[in-house]
């Protein structure tokens, strides 16, 4: 039974996804059509692909919404390296000035529904503290940055918009996964520093799932996109050692990460972010993957 989304369009309905060429976009992309949708992806050049179209748009100007009913936009630069300032220049220009180009479009469209990434370091480092999506901002650089991206789609009026708070994405193939397999598997992963920050995490099922999710039903502002148990970085780490049978008795301590990777250190893997779903859950939502050590498993192969 489709929800209130699909069922007052046509029933052929199409989805721009803008940032379809990457890891997430590819996956979010197969998903849709294998639920029935039409789907158009965005991309600086124009690619060839034979289940979906591709449009061209570089995140200036303006881009093409003819014909869409739905926009995703999942577009910005990595944010897990070194925040240098040309970095920092990127990571505004990648979410900010491309989300303000993208509701000018927006406001000459047919578009009904605009779901904007965002990310869980909308609430910065908050120790034990749970954090449902009515929490306020945080302080910091991230917290900052992402409230400007989650502002800067204020323009989008009469558009249903959800802002997608997501954590860290488990998922073969993904950066996060892959970056923390290879150094767990060389037996030299650890947790860092105290281990007591609060991590928030989700499943790429079930990100994609939760996407699908907001598109169809009537969700609107933050949504938070994590799992229902939250873990801290000493118990993930654990968690990880357990599945690819590795030790993990080498602790990165935290000044030896902030010296390495500066900001990102202290605002991203030092800080403690206790997330939960609350309005997934309160939507009916069900996940697949709620317990860390199964999503892990899921993520090895295992």
């Amino acid at each position: 039974m489709r929800s209130s989304f699909a069922s007052h369009i046509m029933r052929a309905q199409k989805i721009g996804i803008i940032g379809a060429s990457g890891w997430l976009g590819c996956h979010l992309s197969a998903a849709l059509i294998a639920n029935g949708y039409e789907v158009v992806g965005f991309s600086r050049s124009l690619r060839d692909d034979s289940e979906m179209a591709w449009r061209q748009w570089n995140g200036e100007g303006e881009i093409d919404l003819t014909g869409l009913d739905a926009v995703v936009n999942l577009a910005g630069e990595a944010i897990d390296q070194r925040w240098t300032k040309e970095r920092k220049v990127a990571f505004r220009k990648s979410r900010v000035d491309l989300t303000e180009n993208l509701v000018k479009s927006l406001a000459v469209s047919e578009v009904k529904v605009l779901l904007n990434a965002s990310a869980t370091g909308f609430y910065g480092d908050r120790g034990n503290e749970e954090l449902p999506e009515t929490a306020e901002v945080g302080q910091g650089y991230l917290a900052e940055l992402c409230r400007d991206w989650e502002e800067s789609t204020n323009g989008a009026e009469g558009i249903r918009v959800c802002h997608l708070r997501t954590g860290v994405v488990l998922g073969a193939g993904g950066r996060a996964w892959e970056k923390m397999a290879k150094i767990f598997k060389l037996g030299i992963g650890g947790r860092l520093g105290s281990g007591k920050q609060w991590m928030p995490w989700i499943h790429l099922d079930d990100e994609i799932r939760g996407i699908i999710h907001c598109l169809e039903n009537d969700l609107s502002g933050p949504v938070n996109l994590v799992a229902p148990e939250s873990v801290t970085n000493a118990d993930f780490t654990k968690a990880v050692g357990r599945v690819l049978k590795r030790p993990t008795v080498l602790p990165a301590p935290a000044f030896m990460l902030k010296l390495v990777l500066g900001e990102f250190a202290e605002e991203g893997l030092l800080a403690s972010t206790r997330a939960v779903p609350e309005k997934l859950l309160q939507s009916g939502f069900q996940f697949l993957h709620s317990e860390i050590e199964s999503a892990l498993k899921e993520c090895a192969g295992r």
